[in-house]
């Protein structure tokens, strides 16, 4: 469970409609493959070294990102509009932040920006990843998961999951 330190620039990238993402580094080289998965709300990581991650929504407003169970960080909404996140784990600590322009966010450190995130000008199917400092991927990763899809951090998903529902007979015939 060791923290990926990543710098300089990040692409994560995405077919249009698709539920699959790479994560490229400024050299092209895929450093992890992303998918999401609509029906739980969940999303998936494996990261070139065979790593698997799980990212699951955990009430309103939380992601949890876990590797073999254990919880590696945590991203918490910290405004109504949810345009502040506060990005979290036992070794490290970041907020995400919206920036006024459409598609554009940072992560930093108290004021300070040290990571800028940045969409295409119609979608998120391209998010570019500047840092100014090393960041660990675990926080890129639970940023792309509110940026590209913040819906998806709306509510645990067993709640977000229609229950199915036996109907009910009719009454027989003749009772009262």
């Amino acid at each position: 469970m060791a923290t990926r330190m990543i710098g300089g620039t990040l692409r994560l990238q995405s077919p249009w409609f698709s539920n699959a993402w790479d994560v490229l580094d400024d050299t092209g080289e895929r450093l992890a493959r992303l998918v999401r998965h609509p029906r739980d709300h969940s999303a998936s990581a494996v990261l070139r070294d065979g790593t698997r991650w799980r990212l699951v929504p955990d009430g309103f407003g939380v992601v949890r990102l876990l590797e073999e169970g254990s919880e590696l960080g945590r991203i918490v909404r910290r405004s109504w509009w949810g345009r502040r996140w506060e990005v979290v784990s036992p070794t490290w600590g970041y907020e995400l932040v919206s920036d006024p322009l459409p598609r554009r966010w940072h992560l930093r450190v108290g004021h300070e920006p040290i990571a800028r995130l940045a969409g295409s000008p119609i979608s998120y199917n391209r998010l570019t990843v500047e840092t100014d400092l090393v960041v660990p991927l675990q926080a890129v990763v639970l940023a792309w998961h509110v940026i590209a899809r913040p819906w998806e951090a709306a509510a645990r998903p067993a709640g977000l999951v229609p229950l199915s529902i036996e109907p009910r007979s009719a009454p027989a015939a003749g009772a009262a």
